[in-house]
């Protein structure tokens, strides 16, 4: 399925995928992404096209999204909403097809450009655009980021959660990588700096946290 209404980069990897016996889709809204149509194992998406992160995750198919940005925050967004891939609009359609392919056999694919922009020190996200990444927090990880700025240690967690060491770890390692950052000191940083007072509604707040003795 295609979703691109200002015609991106469908029109040239349309005949491509044709030429190789793919039948392609058009969504011919947002929402027509969600749709239960059998015929559709994958999803091509315009991220500039989609104003809510929202109506991607609720992608029912893996998605591969297709940006004209060339910051590292976009790469961020599109681990935040598990895209199976992304690339820049500057790859040449036939790379674009293999990219897609690749992201479906061994997920992810991350445009080397994108990458690199990722790798680099970046300025401070807006708060829009952090709110959106702390939403796609489950309500176990939102619960973990509030225990890593209250300085629990993993051990405690697991008690306190009723879960595994190692399990703990998994979910602490989910938190990172869906904030954009590399350690628990950047994860309660990201919490100070933009607020993030709660993310799912009934999770306790993180200024409700007890204070230390």
């Amino acid at each position: 399925m295609l979703y691109d209404p200002n015609q991106v980069f469908s029109a040239s990897i349309r005949p491509l995928l044709h030429r190789r016996g793919d039948i392609t889709v058009d969504a011919g809204s947002p929402k027509a992404l969600a749709s239960d149509d059998d015929r559709v194992d994958c999803c091509l998406v315009a991220l500039e096209a989609v104003s809510r992160n929202r109506i991607l995750t609720d992608c029912r198919r893996p998605v591969f999204l297709i940006t004209d940005r060339e910051d590292g925050a976009v790469l961020r967004k599109a681990v935040s909403m598990s895209a199976r891939g992304i690339a820049n609009t500057h790859i040449m359609p036939q790379d674009l097809l293999v990219a897609v392919d690749r992201s479906m056999t061994d997920p992810p694919y991350y445009d080397p450009r994108l990458l690199r922009a990722a790798l680099q020190p970046a300025p401070l996200l807006g708060a829009r655009d952090a709110h959106e990444l702390a939403d796609h927090l489950t309500p176990r990880e939102d619960d973990v980021l509030r225990r890593i700025v209250r300085g629990e240690p993993t051990s405690h967690m697991a008690a306190a959660m009723g879960v595994s060491v190692s399990t703990v770890r998994s979910h602490v390692q989910n938190v990172l990588g869906k904030l954009g950052v590399n350690s628990r000191l950047g994860a309660v940083a990201f919490a100070i700096n933009y607020g993030l007072e709660t993310v799912h509604d009934g999770s306790p707040q993180l200024s409700s946290a007890p204070s230390a003795p």
